[in-house]
């Protein structure tokens, strides 16, 4: 089941932005967790109860981009973490064994 954040958000009258900035943090969260999926306004929507304006307010507030532009640089950062890391790694102990040889 889906969590949709707090009752208050449901409500017309939102509180200032700054206010909302655990709403902001959640719902960054809540991206990073659903990355590998495709996202859209309506999802962002859904998950958050705000609207798409308030939604692209707090992202221009609080991280001074659009929602799907933060989306696709986490994304991006997503793909360069996984091209540098090793497909595997030695074990210390075996690597050690190998120099000693």
């Amino acid at each position: 089941m889906q969590k949709v954040l707090g009752p208050r958000l449901q409500s017309r009258q939102l509180p200032p932005l700054t206010d909302l900035k655990p709403e902001f943090e959640e719902l960054c969260a809540w991206i990073d967790a659903q990355i590998d999926k495709p996202l859209g306004w309506q999802e962002l929507m859904r998950q958050s109860g705000l609207d798409h304006q308030t939604i692209k307010a707090l992202f221009f507030k609080f991280a001074s981009t659009t929602p799907m532009t933060w989306i696709r640089q986490r994304r991006e950062m997503r793909t360069e973490t996984r091209a540098t890391a090793p497909r595997y790694a030695v074990p210390a102990r075996r690597a050690l064994q190998h120099q000693a040889a």
